[in-house]
């Protein structure tokens, strides 16, 4: 695919659409919310507006919890927010679609981090960095890989409140039953629990898959019990199999890792485990996934952190406080490399459209909105999907009620492992190269190795047609910056 837009170009039209200069000092407020309400009203006053409005293109997963915070924010300042709810697959490309049209229409963007570096590259997005010098907005007690992800090319432009790196979660009822211990230690010499290696999941999986009518343990199953479910669809897998590869996807000059001895175990590791999943997982996204895991069809599921409060606040849920998380296993990268990586797989965040009427009035709802403050609020909100992330998640009473500590406390010692997806421009066509060849090896179309050479080749086409250069100096930028946790050789 042709890139629609030169980056010479689009450097020069930046520059000319620039946000008013904003003094250095910080606005006053001892809080980061209280900060972000008065910027907000200080700009209202200057500006002299009546009945300011902002819309947002909103992730449809929010729909149904962003209103009472979009609520909050018009009683507390006056500004009223509309909120438009789109399919998250479909949000990128609207995104880009404004780059074009320049419309205005949506003052605030809704979206995961990896969308950031082609909408900075089109120049559809401002760079936050005035406003937060006022503001000053505070992301300590965050992890690296997830903290990182805000910036592009030494930039803010986006501000992240969604720990949404991905988690093992087994069933702990199962786990703790005692005709289930007394045959998992028969055969493999030890309490069944948390695996310590991705070889080791696909093991328990195979262990723990029953057929429906069969019996076990004492308990007759009506319906099959799956040993796994997992993303596994076009448009997902490539959210999950960073923490397959444990490692960098390319080398400092680009060159794809794909097509070495790692990246082939990673590819064969990641399609075998799908015979223990549902038939259809290969077509299943959240919609699919949340609600069959809350039927307790399944023994593990590795997922978005929001599936645990989901099954515990779900009324249809029959696996409330039956679950156990567990950090993502590791995997042996070569040499006896035994490496641990969480894909940061979503992790919903904000940006201001460069053609808003109001950027900065738009960015103070965003500051307010992911502080400290209120952003712990939202996690809590027991119809939301945002997932814990920051230190002060361990402390909010309504967090734990949702999630539990045994959660939590897990959740957060697997953040100092999340790492990024690939903040570069291309990245959705890097991604959707990478989808389509491990689904053909999933359906047995094609082996691991003859993946791994397809990949590569679309891959070296996707940064040729973008400027190897410029790509190069982009991804160095951001390995160095320590968002991928590794380091290149």
């Amino acid at each position: 695919m042709k890139r629609c837009f030169l980056h010479a170009g689009v450097a020069a039209a930046a520059a000319a659409l620039s946000i008013p200069a904003l003094a250095a000092d910080v606005l006053p407020g001892a809080t980061v919310a209280e900060r972000a309400l008065n910027g907000a009203k200080e700009y209202i006053e200057k500006n002299g507006l009546e009945n300011p409005k902002l819309t947002m293109l909103l992730s449809s997963l929010y729909r149904n919890s962003m209103p009472d915070f979009t609520r909050e924010w018009t009683e507390l300042t006056g500004v009223e927010i509309e909120n438009v709810p789109l399919g998250y697959t479909d949000i990128p490309a609207k995104v880009m679609a404004e780059a074009t049209a320049k419309t205005g229409v949506y003052d605030i963007f809704n979206d995961f981090p990896y969308s950031m570096p082609d909408a900075a590259g089109a120049g559809v997005v401002v760079p936050l960095d005035e406003y937060a010098a006022r503001g000053q907005p505070d992301f300590s007690g965050t992890a690296p890989g997830i903290s990182f992800q805000q910036y592009y090319q030494g930039k803010l432009y986006n501000m992240v409140l969604d720990g949404d790196h991905i988690i093992l979660v087994l069933r702990d009822d199962l786990l703790e039953n005692p005709a289930v211990k007394e045959e998992y230690r028969a055969k493999y010499g030890k309490d069944p629990g948390c695996p310590e290696t991705m070889a080791e999941w696909e093991e328990m999986a195979s262990w723990f898959h029953t057929k429906e009518g069969e019996t076990r343990w004492g308990m007759t199953f009506d319906k099959p019990l799956y040993g796994a479910v997992a993303y596994r669809s076009i448009n997902f897998s490539y959210r999950h199999f960073p923490a397959y590869l444990g490692g960098l996807m390319f080398d400092a000059d680009m060159n794809p890792t794909i097509n070495t001895a790692n990246g082939i175990r990673a590819i064969k590791q990641f399609a075998s485990i799908v015979q223990y999943m549902p038939p259809d997982v290969q077509g299943w996204g959240t919609p699919q996934i949340y609600p069959f895991w809350r039927t307790g069809n399944a023994f593990s599921a590795m997922s978005f952190p929001s599936i645990v409060g989901n099954a515990n606040s779900a009324e249809d849920s029959v696996i409330k406080g039956k679950q156990r998380a567990c950090a993502i296993p590791k995997v042996d990268v070569g040499g006896g490399e035994m490496v641990s990586r969480a894909p940061q797989a979503a992790g919903t965040g904000y940006m201001v459209n460069t053609y808003s009427a109001h950027p900065e009035l738009a960015y103070w709802f965003i500051q307010w909105f992911t502080s400290e403050s209120v952003g712990d609020r939202a996690i809590a909100h027991p119809k939301g999907f945002w997932d814990p992330f920051r230190e002060s998640n361990l402390d909010n009473e309504g967090i734990i009620a949702r999630f539990g500590r045994q959660f939590l406390d897990t959740t957060m010692a697997n953040s100092k492992n999340a790492v990024s997806l690939l903040l570069i421009e291309g990245n959705y066509e890097y991604f959707n190269i990478l989808d389509k060849h491990l689904a053909s090896v999933m359906n047995g179309n094609i082996t691991a190795e003859e993946a791994a050479a397809l990949i590569e080749e679309g891959w070296n086409d996707v940064t040729e047609d973008i400027g190897r250069d410029y790509q190069i100096a982009t991804w160095r930028s951001g390995v160095e910056s320590g968002i991928y946790l590794d380091k290149f050789e």
